[in-house]
């Protein structure tokens, strides 16, 4: 009986190790991370948050053994991290800034289109909000190989929708280097004055800009007149300001990771601020991940930018690793301790 008291408490030593693994690595250190992002309340700005490079695992690549659970890991993480990003912060507008799939360039009809349901049930939000979505290189080419234009159509087809929206006082320009593609702008977007606007241009495009400078940026700021503009590719969080007077860099910025502040900018200085957004994807090589979020505030001639940096996934599949080997070790030395005590010869002592 009471042997069999120990093996109970035994198990439950190990049980409630592996539960409290679990509990933390799968709900609590996301949680905790979200109390960690800064908030700001403005009722009248336009929340939009950002979505950069998921690139959501593909299956021609992702053929070794285990690749399932990669992606099915892999999957859950960026479901877990973007429904309590739009939880927190209730965006008016979502923009994906491209490389949706990591392997959309390259897939056939039926791979494509269950990339497309997988993109859906992770990123399943109310029709309610404004969705914007970017093609990138790793959805139509264009880095390495040529944009196809059947891969292109095929993308735009998947997700129709103008090249100009506008939510409240922002007004939304997707722009596509790739495909060196500019959308008409309208009247507004040629007012020189910032102060006297009473909309904000912003730009969205999946390459750099302002970073790799040319006649296409020049095109870009001349017939959209940005005062702001969100890019992605990178896989980096950083901020460039140019000053249109001079036509010069006037600040180069990288966001320090983990620091959850917001920077605030302003938009009736002349300047036009490229804010890169890092990817979101924990299987992209860096450490460095998170989604951004903007409050553009159009009355007071502001932007309030920060970057919701998500925890570090490879942290926690480490931290399953050592707390198995932990378990390993206890259940052996569990076993050494029980047949030891079986092995035990008693002895008595004999009357004379």
């Amino acid at each position: 009986m009471i042997r069999r008291n120990r093996t109970k408490h035994k198990l439950y030593i190990i049980g409630l190790l592996l539960g409290i693994t679990v509990l933390y690595n799968e709900f609590l250190v996301y949680e905790i991370q979200a109390l960690k992002w800064s908030y700001n309340y403005c009722p009248q700005c336009v929340t939009v948050l950002l979505v950069a490079d998921p690139q959501i695992l593909g299956y021609q690549n992702e053929n070794y053994r285990g690749s399932s659970w990669a992606v099915w890991d892999s999957d859950r993480y960026l479901q877990k991290t973007f429904s309590r990003a739009v939880r927190r912060y209730q965006p008016d507008v979502i923009v994906f800034l491209g490389d949706l799939m990591d392997e959309g360039h390259v897939a056939t009809s039926q791979e494509f289109e269950t990339y497309k349901r997988r993109i859906a049930n992770i990123f399943d939000t109310p029709d309610y909000i404004m969705k914007i979505y970017l093609p990138g290189d790793n959805d139509i080419g264009g880095e390495e190989d040529m944009v196809y234009s059947h891969i292109h159509d095929r993308f735009n087809f998947a997700y129709t929708q103008p090249d100009t929206l506008i939510s409240k006082t922002a007004t939304f320009f997707k722009v596509n280097r790739l495909t060196q593609s500019i959308p008409n702008a309208p009247k507004e977007a040629f007012l020189n004055d910032y102060a006297e606007r009473n909309t904000t241009n912003v730009v969205l495009s999946h390459l750099p800009l302002l970073y790799l400078p040319g006649s296409f940026v020049k095109n870009v700021l001349k017939e959209l007149s940005p005062q702001v503009i969100f890019t992605a590719h990178e896989h980096k969080a950083s901020h460039l300001s140019l000053d249109t007077a001079t036509d010069q860099l006037s600040d180069i910025q990288i966001f320090p990771h983990r620091e959850s502040r917001i920077y605030p900018l302003r938009l009736d200085m002349g300047d036009v601020h490229e804010i890169q957004i890092p990817t979101c994807s924990y299987r992209m090589g860096t450490r460095n991940i998170g989604f951004g979020l903007g409050f553009i505030d159009t009355p007071e001639k502001n932007l309030d930018f920060t970057i919701l940096w998500l925890p570090d996934r490879f942290y926690q599949l480490w931290l399953y690793i050592y707390v198995l080997t932990v378990v390993f070790f206890l259940i052996i030395l569990f076993l050494l301790c029980t047949f030891c005590t079986n092995s035990h010869v008693a002895y008595s002592r004999v009357p004379i």
